[in-house]
């Protein structure tokens, strides 16, 4: 089934705008290799995804917004990937020892990143709050969570801007 141009412009526009490309698969209702078919064809003709995300990145940002551009793209990663691996097919004992990872990583990027820049401690502090809230909810009442899950990336970008 051919999809329509704009869902292509959407998953090259979320890719662009630092969401991993199965995240904006996902976000589009399209799957991974379609996009990383588009993705390629787009290469070939010239439209290099990477290099217009990197461009993204950098246009008109200072050191601050390239920062808390940074923290926003690490945080969007570790809500992916946990959404990846809740619905991962894989023993629960693996599925336990990735998540334990994933928040070992996370929690060593907010604390260095708060050494670096002092202005992102307080995000620091809200996303990490943030995501005790999920780790508890996940132990203790699994549909909240579910109810949760969607208003994580929007209550991110909130703490972001609050604390930038």
């Amino acid at each position: 089934m051919a999809h329509p141009q704009e869902k292509r412009d959407k998953v090259r526009q979320l890719y662009i705008e630092g969401l991993p490309l199965n995240g904006a698969a996902i976000s589009c209702g399209v799957g991974y290799d379609t996009a990383r078919d588009w993705k390629a064809s787009a290469k070939k003709k010239g439209d290099c995804w990477d290099a217009a995300r990197a461009a993204y990145k950098i246009s008109g940002a200072g050191i601050d917004d390239l920062n808390q551009q940074l923290v926003e793209d690490f945080a969007r990663q570790v809500i992916t990937t946990t959404r990846e691996l809740e619905a991962a097919t894989i023993p629960a004992a693996a599925k336990a020892q990735l998540l334990a990872q994933l928040a070992d990583a996370y929690s060593k990027f907010s604390k260095a990143f708060a050494r670096i820049n002092p202005e992102f401690s307080g995000l620091s502090v809200a996303l990490d709050t943030l995501k005790t809230i999920a780790d508890h909810l996940r132990l203790k009442d699994p549909a909240a969570l579910k109810a949760l899950r969607p208003h994580f990336e929007e209550v991110g970008g909130i703490l972001g801007k609050r604390y930038a």
